[in-house]
Protein backbone atom coordinates (compact mmCIF):
# COMPACT_ATOMS: atom_id res chain seq x y z
CA UNK A 1 0.00 0.00 0.00
CA UNK A 2 1.34 3.56 0.94
CA UNK A 3 2.70 5.21 4.01
CA UNK A 4 -0.24 7.16 5.65
CA UNK A 5 1.66 10.08 6.98
CA UNK A 6 2.38 10.73 3.38
CA UNK A 7 -1.34 11.98 3.06
CA UNK A 8 -0.24 15.13 6.13
CA UNK A 9 2.56 15.75 4.04
CA UNK A 10 0.28 17.38 1.14
CA UNK A 11 -0.92 20.30 2.84
CA UNK A 12 0.56 23.31 0.83
CA UNK A 13 2.73 21.03 -1.22
CA UNK A 14 3.59 23.62 -4.00
CA UNK A 15 1.72 22.57 -7.47
CA UNK A 16 1.86 24.63 -11.02
CA UNK A 17 -1.04 23.25 -13.09
CA UNK A 18 -0.95 24.33 -16.45
CA UNK A 19 -3.33 23.64 -19.73
CA UNK A 20 -6.81 24.11 -21.13
CA UNK A 21 -9.27 25.42 -18.17
CA UNK A 22 -12.32 25.13 -18.94
CA UNK A 23 -16.30 26.38 -17.32
CA UNK A 24 -18.81 23.37 -16.83
CA UNK A 25 -21.97 24.77 -17.24
CA UNK A 26 -25.17 22.36 -16.07
CA UNK A 27 -28.67 23.68 -16.31
CA UNK A 28 -30.90 21.19 -14.43
CA UNK A 29 -34.76 20.81 -15.25
CA UNK A 30 -38.07 19.21 -15.73
CA UNK A 31 -39.30 16.91 -19.21
CA UNK A 32 -43.06 16.82 -19.01
CA UNK A 33 -43.88 17.21 -22.82
CA UNK A 34 -42.41 16.70 -26.12
CA UNK A 35 -41.81 20.01 -28.46
CA UNK A 36 -44.65 20.77 -31.15
CA UNK A 37 -41.84 22.57 -33.01
CA UNK A 38 -39.76 19.12 -33.36
CA UNK A 39 -39.31 15.81 -31.81
CA UNK A 40 -37.49 16.95 -29.21
CA UNK A 41 -37.87 17.11 -25.30
CA UNK A 42 -38.65 20.94 -23.70
CA UNK A 43 -36.91 20.63 -20.74
CA UNK A 44 -38.45 23.59 -18.28
CA UNK A 45 -35.31 24.73 -16.46
CA UNK A 46 -35.15 25.07 -12.70
CA UNK A 47 -31.13 25.54 -11.97
CA UNK A 48 -28.14 26.91 -13.55
CA UNK A 49 -24.47 25.65 -11.96
CA UNK A 50 -21.14 26.51 -13.07
CA UNK A 51 -18.34 24.08 -12.11
CA UNK A 52 -14.94 23.89 -13.01
CA UNK A 53 -13.59 21.81 -16.04
CA UNK A 54 -10.44 20.67 -17.54
CA UNK A 55 -7.20 21.98 -16.25
CA UNK A 56 -9.63 24.29 -13.78
CA UNK A 57 -10.97 21.09 -12.77
CA UNK A 58 -6.97 19.48 -11.63
CA UNK A 59 -6.42 22.42 -10.06
CA UNK A 60 -9.61 22.20 -7.79
CA UNK A 61 -8.61 18.60 -7.05
CA UNK A 62 -5.12 19.26 -5.95
CA UNK A 63 -6.59 22.21 -3.47
CA UNK A 64 -9.26 19.67 -2.20
CA UNK A 65 -6.71 17.41 -1.07
CA UNK A 66 -4.59 20.44 0.51
CA UNK A 67 -1.92 21.74 -2.11
CA UNK A 68 -1.24 25.15 -2.81
CA UNK A 69 -2.53 25.88 -6.54
CA UNK A 70 -1.05 28.11 -9.36
CA UNK A 71 -2.79 28.02 -12.53
CA UNK A 72 -0.71 28.95 -15.85
CA UNK A 73 -2.86 29.47 -18.84
CA UNK A 74 -5.34 30.94 -20.99
CA UNK A 75 -9.49 32.43 -21.10
CA UNK A 76 -11.49 34.63 -23.34
CA UNK A 77 -11.93 38.47 -22.36
CA UNK A 78 -15.84 37.11 -21.88
CA UNK A 79 -17.88 36.55 -18.94
CA UNK A 80 -17.09 32.90 -18.75
CA UNK A 81 -13.43 34.02 -17.99
CA UNK A 82 -14.32 36.01 -14.98
CA UNK A 83 -16.69 33.20 -13.91
CA UNK A 84 -14.54 31.30 -13.64
CA UNK A 85 -11.45 33.10 -12.02
CA UNK A 86 -14.09 33.65 -9.40
CA UNK A 87 -14.33 30.18 -9.08
CA UNK A 88 -10.87 29.24 -8.83
CA UNK A 89 -10.10 32.18 -6.59
CA UNK A 90 -12.77 31.54 -4.32
CA UNK A 91 -11.03 28.10 -3.88
CA UNK A 92 -7.70 29.90 -2.65
CA UNK A 93 -6.17 28.71 -5.88
CA UNK A 94 -3.70 31.20 -7.67
CA UNK A 95 -4.84 32.69 -10.98
CA UNK A 96 -3.16 35.88 -11.93
CA UNK A 97 -0.90 34.04 -14.57
CA UNK A 98 -5.02 33.05 -16.21
CA UNK A 99 -4.09 35.20 -19.41
CA UNK A 100 -6.66 36.40 -21.64
CA UNK A 101 -7.07 35.87 -25.50
CA UNK A 102 -9.56 38.67 -26.89
CA UNK A 103 -9.41 36.59 -30.17
CA UNK A 104 -11.08 33.16 -28.27
CA UNK A 105 -13.73 32.13 -25.93
CA UNK A 106 -14.02 30.68 -22.38
CA UNK A 107 -14.14 26.93 -23.23
CA UNK A 108 -17.47 26.60 -21.83
CA UNK A 109 -19.05 22.74 -22.24
CA UNK A 110 -23.29 23.17 -21.40
CA UNK A 111 -24.84 20.33 -20.03
CA UNK A 112 -28.60 20.02 -20.45
CA UNK A 113 -30.21 17.68 -18.00
CA UNK A 114 -33.24 15.83 -16.70
CA UNK A 115 -33.30 14.05 -13.30
CA UNK A 116 -29.45 12.27 -13.83
CA UNK A 117 -30.17 11.94 -17.37
CA UNK A 118 -28.11 13.90 -19.91
CA UNK A 119 -30.03 14.88 -23.06
CA UNK A 120 -27.72 17.62 -24.47
CA UNK A 121 -24.07 19.03 -24.71
CA UNK A 122 -23.47 22.35 -26.24
CA UNK A 123 -19.40 23.37 -26.59
CA UNK A 124 -18.30 26.99 -26.60
CA UNK A 125 -14.27 26.66 -27.55
CA UNK A 126 -11.34 26.89 -30.23
CA UNK A 127 -9.17 24.66 -30.37
CA UNK A 128 -6.44 27.07 -32.38
CA UNK A 129 -3.04 26.93 -30.74
CA UNK A 130 -2.69 30.46 -28.78
CA UNK A 131 -0.57 32.70 -30.57
CA UNK A 132 3.16 33.00 -30.43
CA UNK A 133 2.89 36.05 -28.14
CA UNK A 134 0.71 34.00 -26.22
CA UNK A 135 3.49 31.16 -25.87
CA UNK A 136 6.07 33.02 -24.97
CA UNK A 137 4.88 35.04 -22.06
CA UNK A 138 3.48 31.32 -20.89
CA UNK A 139 6.82 29.53 -21.40
CA UNK A 140 9.12 32.68 -20.17
CA UNK A 141 7.11 32.61 -16.88
CA UNK A 142 7.80 28.29 -16.64
CA UNK A 143 11.38 28.78 -17.06
CA UNK A 144 11.75 31.50 -15.00
CA UNK A 145 9.85 29.97 -11.89
CA UNK A 146 9.85 26.33 -12.23
CA UNK A 147 11.98 25.65 -9.32
CA UNK A 148 9.55 27.21 -6.81
CA UNK A 149 7.21 24.79 -7.17
CA UNK A 150 6.82 21.08 -6.03
CA UNK A 151 5.67 19.66 -8.74
CA UNK A 152 4.21 20.30 -12.81
CA UNK A 153 0.96 19.26 -14.31
CA UNK A 154 0.48 19.46 -17.71
CA UNK A 155 -3.54 19.06 -18.56
CA UNK A 156 -4.03 18.69 -22.09
CA UNK A 157 -7.46 18.88 -23.51
CA UNK A 158 -6.63 19.70 -26.68
CA UNK A 159 -8.11 22.82 -26.84
CA UNK A 160 -4.79 24.95 -28.10
CA UNK A 161 -2.70 26.10 -25.19
CA UNK A 162 -0.41 22.91 -24.99
CA UNK A 163 2.29 23.55 -27.42
CA UNK A 164 5.58 21.94 -29.22
CA UNK A 165 7.01 24.69 -28.01
CA UNK A 166 6.76 23.44 -24.04
CA UNK A 167 8.04 20.17 -24.33
CA UNK A 168 10.92 21.71 -25.98
CA UNK A 169 11.83 23.11 -22.09
CA UNK A 170 10.65 19.78 -20.32
CA UNK A 171 13.41 18.13 -20.69
CA UNK A 172 15.82 21.05 -18.72
CA UNK A 173 12.80 21.14 -16.08
CA UNK A 174 12.30 18.12 -15.17
CA UNK A 175 15.61 16.86 -13.58
CA UNK A 176 14.55 19.91 -11.03
CA UNK A 177 10.53 19.70 -10.85
CA UNK A 178 8.65 16.09 -11.39
CA UNK A 179 6.79 17.26 -14.73
CA UNK A 180 3.21 15.35 -15.24
CA UNK A 181 1.48 15.15 -18.04
CA UNK A 182 -1.94 13.80 -18.75
CA UNK A 183 -2.45 13.47 -22.69
CA UNK A 184 -4.61 14.41 -25.43
CA UNK A 185 -4.98 12.56 -28.71
CA UNK A 186 -4.31 15.19 -31.03
CA UNK A 187 -0.84 16.11 -29.59
CA UNK A 188 0.70 12.70 -29.17
CA UNK A 189 3.33 13.55 -32.13
CA UNK A 190 4.43 16.87 -30.19
CA UNK A 191 4.91 15.12 -26.45
CA UNK A 192 8.24 13.99 -24.89
CA UNK A 193 10.52 14.72 -21.87
CA UNK A 194 8.24 14.68 -19.62
CA UNK A 195 8.64 12.58 -15.66
CA UNK A 196 5.34 10.33 -16.51
CA UNK A 197 2.07 10.59 -18.23
CA UNK A 198 -1.32 9.33 -17.28
CA UNK A 199 -3.37 8.09 -20.85
CA UNK A 200 -6.11 6.04 -20.25
CA UNK A 201 -7.19 2.70 -22.37
CA UNK A 202 -7.65 4.47 -25.67
CA UNK A 203 -4.95 6.98 -25.55
CA UNK A 204 -2.71 3.92 -24.91
CA UNK A 205 -3.69 2.75 -28.11
CA UNK A 206 -4.13 5.30 -30.24
CA UNK A 207 -0.55 6.29 -28.50
CA UNK A 208 1.33 2.79 -28.86
CA UNK A 209 -0.78 0.26 -30.58
CA UNK A 210 -1.51 -1.90 -27.65
CA UNK A 211 -4.69 -1.94 -25.95
CA UNK A 212 -4.01 -2.10 -22.25
CA UNK A 213 -6.71 -5.23 -21.01
CA UNK A 214 -4.60 -7.38 -19.69
CA UNK A 215 -1.82 -6.82 -17.06
CA UNK A 216 0.61 -8.20 -19.84
CA UNK A 217 -0.45 -6.15 -23.05
CA UNK A 218 -0.22 -2.94 -19.83
CA UNK A 219 3.20 -3.61 -19.25
CA UNK A 220 3.83 -3.87 -22.83
CA UNK A 221 1.94 -0.31 -23.52
CA UNK A 222 3.89 1.37 -20.24
CA UNK A 223 7.50 0.27 -22.02
CA UNK A 224 6.45 1.45 -25.61
CA UNK A 225 5.42 5.13 -23.69
CA UNK A 226 8.34 5.01 -22.35
CA UNK A 227 10.85 4.18 -25.01
CA UNK A 228 8.17 6.33 -27.39
CA UNK A 229 7.97 9.53 -25.33
CA UNK A 230 10.71 9.67 -23.20
CA UNK A 231 9.32 9.40 -19.94
CA UNK A 232 10.69 7.97 -16.47
CA UNK A 233 7.61 5.88 -15.78
CA UNK A 234 4.23 5.58 -17.37
CA UNK A 235 1.20 5.64 -15.40
CA UNK A 236 -1.57 3.49 -17.15
CA UNK A 237 -4.97 3.86 -16.24
CA UNK A 238 -7.31 1.04 -17.24
CA UNK A 239 -11.00 2.05 -16.12
CA UNK A 240 -12.51 -0.95 -13.68
CA UNK A 241 -9.11 -2.61 -13.94
CA UNK A 242 -7.31 -0.36 -11.99
CA UNK A 243 -4.10 1.40 -12.77
CA UNK A 244 -0.39 0.17 -14.06
CA UNK A 245 2.81 2.02 -13.17
CA UNK A 246 5.36 0.98 -15.56
CA UNK A 247 9.35 1.62 -14.84
CA UNK A 248 12.46 0.66 -16.69
CA UNK A 249 12.49 -1.67 -14.26
CA UNK A 250 9.74 -2.60 -11.99
CA UNK A 251 5.48 -2.98 -12.84
CA UNK A 252 2.43 -3.12 -10.79
CA UNK A 253 -1.25 -3.60 -11.38
CA UNK A 254 -3.30 -2.18 -8.38
CA UNK A 255 -6.66 -3.39 -9.02
CA UNK A 256 -9.69 -0.59 -8.84
CA UNK A 257 -11.13 0.38 -5.33
CA UNK A 258 -14.45 1.69 -6.40
CA UNK A 259 -17.35 0.05 -4.80
CA UNK A 260 -20.18 2.40 -7.15
CA UNK A 261 -19.33 3.91 -10.57
CA UNK A 262 -21.99 7.03 -10.85
CA UNK A 263 -19.94 9.29 -13.13
CA UNK A 264 -16.54 8.74 -14.28
CA UNK A 265 -16.46 12.67 -15.40
CA UNK A 266 -12.88 14.44 -14.40
CA UNK A 267 -11.55 10.98 -13.36
CA UNK A 268 -8.33 11.16 -14.81
CA UNK A 269 -7.98 14.70 -13.34
CA UNK A 270 -8.70 13.36 -10.22
CA UNK A 271 -5.97 10.68 -10.61
CA UNK A 272 -3.08 13.00 -12.11
CA UNK A 273 -3.87 15.50 -9.64
CA UNK A 274 -3.51 13.16 -6.64
CA UNK A 275 -0.68 11.19 -7.87
CA UNK A 276 1.24 14.31 -8.74
CA UNK A 277 0.55 15.78 -5.38
CA UNK A 278 1.32 12.49 -3.66
CA UNK A 279 4.84 12.65 -5.37
CA UNK A 280 5.43 16.49 -4.58
CA UNK A 281 4.89 15.04 -0.55
CA UNK A 282 7.77 12.35 -1.25
CA UNK A 283 5.88 9.38 -2.48
CA UNK A 284 7.22 6.82 -4.53
CA UNK A 285 5.71 5.99 -7.77
CA UNK A 286 3.82 3.22 -6.39
CA UNK A 287 2.84 4.75 -3.58
CA UNK A 288 1.16 7.77 -5.69
CA UNK A 289 -0.56 4.82 -7.76
CA UNK A 290 -2.04 3.47 -4.84
CA UNK A 291 -3.37 6.90 -3.61
CA UNK A 292 -4.59 8.08 -6.63
CA UNK A 293 -6.41 4.58 -7.40
CA UNK A 294 -8.18 5.41 -4.04
CA UNK A 295 -9.08 8.63 -4.75
CA UNK A 296 -10.38 7.59 -8.25
CA UNK A 297 -12.23 5.29 -6.86
CA UNK A 298 -14.13 7.32 -4.66
CA UNK A 299 -14.97 10.49 -7.32
CA UNK A 300 -16.18 7.95 -9.56
CA UNK A 301 -19.30 7.13 -6.94
CA UNK A 302 -19.81 11.03 -7.51
CA UNK A 303 -22.13 12.56 -9.73
CA UNK A 304 -20.11 15.06 -12.07
CA UNK A 305 -16.90 16.68 -12.17
CA UNK A 306 -15.91 16.17 -8.75
CA UNK A 307 -13.13 16.68 -5.83
CA UNK A 308 -11.56 14.21 -3.22
CA UNK A 309 -10.47 15.21 0.36
CA UNK A 310 -7.52 13.79 2.18
CA UNK A 311 -10.19 12.51 4.83
CA UNK A 312 -12.08 10.83 2.33
CA UNK A 313 -9.11 9.02 1.30
CA UNK A 314 -8.21 7.99 4.51
CA UNK A 315 -11.45 6.75 5.66
CA UNK A 316 -11.22 4.61 2.17
CA UNK A 317 -7.78 3.62 3.53
CA UNK A 318 -9.42 1.99 6.79
CA UNK A 319 -11.96 0.72 5.12
CA UNK A 320 -9.56 -1.27 2.84
CA UNK A 321 -7.35 -2.63 5.69
CA UNK A 322 -11.09 -4.06 7.53
CA UNK A 323 -11.47 -6.13 5.19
Amino acid sequence: MFRRELLKKFWDRKVLVIGDFMLDEYIEGKVERISPEAPVPIVEARETTFRPGGAANVAVNVRSLGGSVTVLGVVGNDEGGERLRKILSGKGINTELLLEDTSRPTTRKTRIISGSQQLLRVDWESKNYISEKLRKELLTYLLENYRDFDVIVISDYGKGVVTKELFEITGEIRRKTPVFLDPKERNFPIYRNVTAMTPNIKETFQAVGIKPISDEDAERAGKKLIERFNLEYAVVTRSERGISIVTGKEVKHIPTRAKQVFDVTGAGDTVIASFSLAVAAGALPFEAGEIANLAAGIVVGKLGTATVTVEEIEEALNALQNL
